[in-house]
């Protein structure tokens, strides 16, 4: 990918320099040092620069490696709330055992390094991982013009990660642009497994033959209408209809279904794709899709995305005719979606490798207990810096 787009002009995420850090005397730990104004309890390697983001789930800041050549830049995401809520608790060790598992692919968020703190107010989980500044939401809605090149090589780097989330039977559940770093180089990172799933059936639990996952997932305007009306089974398609909503968000540079609520969604959808057929409805083995569309509403007739996109490549709108579907068994797999030829200029094999094995999602069962997942977690963070501390001393 030699192309790379200039992305100065694209803000920075949330961006909040702290320009008097004060390291607090509370720290006993000599190894150890605390940034108040962000209740970050890190190594004292870790100089804090920005806060990039905060929410409920947790806090990310940028921060520099003042112990290692170079200085290098890292983000440090603590994961907040997570010993007493066994919701978050589970995520936490989901999102942990993914972001390791994944480790190394280059359109994956690379996890640097973990730690677990137990101290309140600094409690939570540290996970280190490398520093992309920008998400491609930030990138699409900036001043930054793209070439037609650069939006296939966009999809082609999600398209190379999610191949490699894919081919180890897991979901990610809520791809969106928001989840989507982007390097100033234009190398693209899919990040927050926060809600991914595994789909492996071999690692079910035996008197569960299929995975205990809510549909209420995924950011709305790019949720797949089989996750909003609850059919029956679903699976990897919910990936692709959000790679389809992102395809076409980098050509309107605006999402392409924007509803304010679930129903609202789902009519949005219907206004581009048109009514689905009741051959359509009742394959979603749903009440919730029976309800919505037995009731007397418009009837609305299929658009052709030239009427959106009059300027697009016409193997970008077959893509997103077979992305952006109705059934769910008609829409393109990864595999399928690579082979378009809307992405020729920018494929390289070399940059689609697979996983070796399937993902083990068997710790969902096998941990039960608020205090047997708290053990997991200690240990999964354990074993990760023991084989970092291996790497390093082979290196």
């Amino acid at each position: 990918m030699n192309d790379a787009i200039p992305l100065t002009e694209a803000p920075l995420r949330h961006s909040l320099h702290f320009q008097s850090q004060r390291k607090s005397s509370f720290a006993k730990d000599p190894n150890k040092t605390v940034y108040e104004k962000v209740n970050f309890y890190v190594d004292s390697k870790y100089e804090i620069i920005n806060m990039l983001g905060k929410g409920s789930y947790g806090t990310v800041c940028s921060a520099i490696n003042s112990k290692a050549n170079g200085k290098p830049s890292l983000a440090i995401k603590k994961v907040c709330n997570i010993f007493n809520k066994e919701v978050l608790l589970k995520r936490a060790i989901r999102e942990l055992k993914l972001m390791a598992f994944f480790k190394g692919h280059r359109n994956i968020i690379n996890l640097i390094d973990l730690d677990i703190v137990y101290i309140k107010p600094y409690d939570g989980l540290y996970c280190f991982q490398e520093l992309v500044e920008y998400d491609l939401a930030k990138v699409i809605h900036s001043s930054v013009q793209f070439s037609e090149y650069h939006i296939q090589s966009f999809i082609y780097q999600i398209l190379c990660g999610l191949k490699y989330i894919h081919s180890a039977d897991v979901i990610h559940r809520d791809l969106k642009p928001g989840n989507i770093l982007v390097t100033s180089q234009g190398v693209l990172k899919i990040c927050d497994f926060g809600l991914a799933r595994g789909i492996n059936e071999n690692f079910l639990r035996f008197s569960h033959r299929s995975p205990a996952i809510t549909h209420y997932v995924a950011t709305r305007w790019y949720r797949a209408p089989e996750l909003i009306l609850s059919r029956k089974g679903y699976g990897k398609p919910v990936d692709m209809w959000a790679v389809g909503c992102i395809l076409g968000e980098l050509y309107g540079r605006r999402p392409i279904f924007i509803g304010d609520n679930q129903m609202h969604q789902i009519n949005e959808i219907c206004k581009i794709i048109g009514t689905p057929s009741r051959k359509v409805v009742l394959s979603y083995e749903s009440g919730a899709a029976w309800d919505f569309f037995c009731n007397s509403r418009p009837n609305y007739e299929k658009k052709d995305w030239v009427e959106l996109f009059p300027h697009t490549n016409p193997y970008a709108r077959d893509m997103l005719s077979k992305l952006i579907c109705w059934e769910v068994n008609n829409r393109l797999t990864v595999g399928q979606a690579l082979e378009s030829p809307f992405l020729i200029k920018v494929r390289n094999y070399d940059e689609e490798p697979v996983a070796k094995e399937p993902f083990d999602f068997s710790f969902e069962w096998n941990s039960t207990s608020i205090e047997e997942m708290k053990l997991l977690l200690h240990n999964e963070v354990e074993n990760f810096k023991s084989r970092l501390h291996t790497q390093f001393n082979k290196e």
